[in-house]
């Protein structure tokens, strides 16, 4: 009777089998083979989702170098020599199959497994399939897309900062750790290794659309570090939306808020983070740069030390902290903190970069100029450690020393703004005009909307006598920055100096318009009235301008016969 049932049992497999045809993918039929873009992805019904194709579409829009059709054949091949090892093995889409793709894919082939996900080429499925490597995420895609052809129940799982396959067939369950060429591993390992929260989508099956939201917090994050932080913030609100309970998603996309300035929609989505996993220090800590940016200070500092009360070692909240106290003048304290992140990590170049702007803002400059060499000893090409001494050069006095140092940063980071404005301005202090001309020049070239740098640009012209070319940076300047009453005032002294003083005393009528307190505005004013014979008005804004504390000219004053 035991005979006869196994010769059954195999009969059945070789059946079943048989009806897969060894040729035929079992996804052969699905609608979502044809789609061509993610939105029409994100509409079809679960049954239809094809998953290979939907990461594929992600690839051409991230650029893949081949049409998606190409690495869908590879794909359908793989799946085919699948099937072909199947029929040799009289195996149908069960369990059995496992081991076949592990060796076909993992030894056959030579997939292989980055450690870290630092590379965006490594999360896309068509570099996964020219590479032959990936990590947890991008492996297991492949896998599902594989296991979907052939037929078999294979689901995405995700635990928090890891991924991994699902064999589930209602019987029986394995666990498949792509990252590892497929071997199987308990619920056990996965708890205790990633601790993933109870009543979440973590350590659940995946639906295809789940396991597509995974996969665009994954390209969130890849999107941000090339800085196309449009895209990233899109993909990121895909990933939250499909997957509502995924901490990840929610972190990514909080961060992404807090970079653009919504201050308030990053907090939202912390705080969403925090009801997922409660006690995660890093939720806390990105909740405090949160509130730094929003000016709460107390929320700040309070945030900051329930991350350090969770993880005392979380060297980014104590720096967190210590910057939050230097901005407060509370530089013991913010001291303390950086020497406990120093002895947490001696070499680390940021730390002393930090301890080096704690000592400028203190004046120290002689201690925080130790500390920029030390962090640039640990990490030569550091700009921000290599700008930041180049202020603290300029506060000191040593324009010279400011100068080589804003060129290097330069050097590093030629579209850095700040280190040409910078420069000019070390320039300025040296009376060398036509350098600092030329910096603002270039600053210009690269960000034209920079108000100050058009007002400081025009001054320079003044200095030179160069009176036309700075009215029209001035203007420029007025275009951006309206309501600046200072830079009517600057154009106003332009026209004067060229003898234009009706249209210079209209000027500072503007200036005076904006903030009736600008006393320069005034007094220029009183001149240019002067000069056009309207000693009443001029007396009138004389007198203004003395009361706002000018020093008005004493041989206006004279004239107008007017007693400080």
């Amino acid at each position: 009777m035991k005979k006869y049932f196994v010769t059954i049992l195999l009969l059945a497999n070789f059946l079943a089998v048989e009806a897969v045809g060894y040729t035929s993918l079992a996804n052969r039929r699905k609608v979502g083979r044809k789609t061509y873009s993610i939105e029409s992805v994100l509409r079809l019904k679960e049954e239809d989702l094809d998953i290979a194709n939907a990461a594929l579409i992600l690839s051409r829009e991230w650029g893949s170098p081949k049409t998606r059709h190409i690495y869908l054949r590879m794909i359908d091949d793989m799946a085919k020599e699948v099937i072909r090892k199947m029929k040799e093995k009289h195996v149908g889409a069960d369990a059995r199959v496992i081991p076949i793709m592990n060796k076909y894919l993992f030894e056959e082939l030579g997939f292989s497994t980055v450690e870290t996900a630092g590379d965006p080429d490594d999360l896309f499925l068509h570099t996964v399939l020219t590479n032959k490597r990936g990590y947890c995420l991008s492996l297991s895609v492949l896998y599902l897309a594989i296991g979907e052809r052939v037929g078999l129940p294979l689901y995405g799982v995700v635990v928090p900062g890891h991924f991994f396959v699902r064999y589930d067939d209602g019987y029986v369950r394995y666990n498949i750790e792509t990252t590892s060429k497929g071997r199987l591993a308990s619920n056990k390992y996965y708890i205790e290794k990633f601790k993933p929260p109870k009543d979440t989508i973590y350590m659940q099956n995946l639906t295809k659309l789940q396991t597509l939201g995974c996969f665009f917090n994954n390209l969130g994050n890849s999107y941000s570090d090339v800085g196309e932080i449009d895209n990233a913030t899109l993909q990121l609100e895909r990933a939250a939306a499909i997957n509502p309970s995924l901490r990840e998603a929610r972190m990514n996309l909080g961060n992404m808020y807090l970079q653009q300035g919504y201050i308030n929609d990053a907090i939202d989505q912390y705080f969403e983070a925090m009801k997922i996993i409660p006690n995660n220090p890093a939720t806390h800590y990105s909740l405090a740069n949160a509130y730094v940016q929003s000016g709460q200070t107390a929320l700040a500092e309070s945030e900051y030390k329930r991350a350090l009360k969770l993880a005392k070692n979380f060297v980014g909240a104590r720096r967190g902290l210590a910057i939050l106290y230097t901005k407060q003048g509370l530089y013991k304290k913010a001291l303390a903190e950086l020497k406990t992140v120093m002895k947490l990590n001696p070499k680390d170049p940021e730390t002393h970069r930090h301890v080096g702007d704690l000592y400028k803002q203190m004046k120290k400059y002689s201690e925080a100029i130790r500390n920029y060499k030390t962090a640039l000893k640990l990490r030569p090409k550091f700009p921000e450690a290599i700008n930041n001494m180049a202020l603290c050069y300029y506060d000191w006095g040593r324009f010279n020393e400011a100068i080589v140092k804003f060129r290097a940063v330069i050097q590093l980071q030629p579209y850095n703004t700040n280190a040409y404005f910078g420069l000019a301005l070390a320039y300025n202090k040296l009376d060398k005009a036509d350098s600092e001309i030329y910096a603002y020049q270039q600053l210009l070239s690269i960000d034209g909307d920079m108000p100050d740098a058009r007002m400081n640009l025009g001054n320079a012209y003044m200095a030179k006598e160069l009176y036309n070319l700075a009215i029209d940076e001035y203007s420029e300047a007025i275009a951006i920055s309206p309501d600046n009453s200072y830079l009517y005032y600057n154009r106003g002294v332009a026209y004067a100096n060229l003898k234009d003083f009706e249209t210079a005393a209209g000027e500072y009528i503007e200036a005076i318009r904006i903030d009736a307190d600008n006393a320069s505005a005034h007094n220029g004013l009183a001149v240019s009235s002067y000069m056009l014979k309207d000693e009443e008005l001029a007396r009138k804004h004389a007198n203004i301008a003395l009361d706002l504390g000018f020093d008005v000219q004493d041989d206006l004053l004279d004239t107008l016969e007017i007693t400080k």
